[in-house]
């Protein structure tokens, strides 16, 4: 049974949904045709690139629905998926998928939650997922290299993790431990709650945990989807397949 907290979300997004009906846009995730993208939360304040109006999703979440479509078989065949810390926006669509048998994990409960679990700890055995989607969670983690092991290690051979972090393409990873103060840890890595910057030797790190990886820029994406589905060329995707043994 749906929580008063979630029902009461539905009907806003539902309501400001028809109020932003359009055609000149389309969110890949809830599939909506919108005029205009908003601020988030409860606005109805336009805002370019920004969340969509009917499911909330931000251009990272929509980056990365279109690459599952596009590069993944989540939506055709069986998949065992195991999602990280989900927004509402993914969680709702995933959960949906008949194709997909949906477990998502956080540290705190929250809707979309499935179950209470750490990414650096996880619980489930070897081999247990086809697939992970993993949106905007590694740069939370200080142990990061724990995580991304984990993920390797629960994933069937041939499975894929799709990952997607902040990432400045332009420099190597920074980060810094003894950096621990919100405001400084904002002037550093971007948010309070961020302990690194990624760079360009994000997929070298992912690498060592056993990944064969394939980054997909953003600006390798044609125009017109770019404006359609409201991208940004800054979310760029992280491929990441455990190989199957020889």
């Amino acid at each position: 049974m749906r929580s008063s907290r979630t029902a009461g979300m539905e009907a806003f997004l539902l309501a400001r949904g028809l109020l932003f009906r359009g055609r000149r846009y389309r969110c890949p995730v809830c599939g909506a045709r919108v005029r205009a993208f908003t601020h988030g939360g409860g606005s109805l304040k336009v805002r370019p690139r920004g969340y969509c109006p009917r499911c909330n999703s931000k251009a990272r979440h929509r980056r990365v629905w279109l690459h599952l479509e596009r590069h993944t078989s989540v939506f055709t065949e069986p998949t065992r998926l195991l999602h990280v810390a989900p927004k509402y926006c993914t969680a709702r669509r995933l959960s949906r998928v008949r194709s997909i048998e949906y477990t998502s994990i956080g540290l705190d409960p929250a809707p979309g939650i499935t179950r209470i679990a750490d990414l650096t700890a996880l619980p489930d055995s070897d081999s247990s997922f086809d697939a992970i989607v993993c949106i905007h969670v590694l740069e939370h983690i200080e142990d990061d290299s724990a995580a991304m092991a984990e993920m390797w290690r629960v994933l069937a051979p041939g499975g894929v993790a799709v990952i997607n972090v902040p990432l400045d393409l332009h420099r190597d990873t920074y980060e810094d431990p003894a950096v621990v103060d919100p405001n400084e840890r904002r002037r550093l890595f971007g948010e309070p709650d961020h302990v690194r910057v990624y760079g360009r030797d994000v997929a070298s790190r992912l690498e060592a945990a056993g990944f064969e990886v394939d980054l997909f820029r953003a600006d390798q994406l044609d125009p017109s989807t770019i404006v359609l589905h409201g991208l940004t060329l800054d979310e760029h995707v992280l491929h990441c397949v455990k190989a199957v043994a020889p």
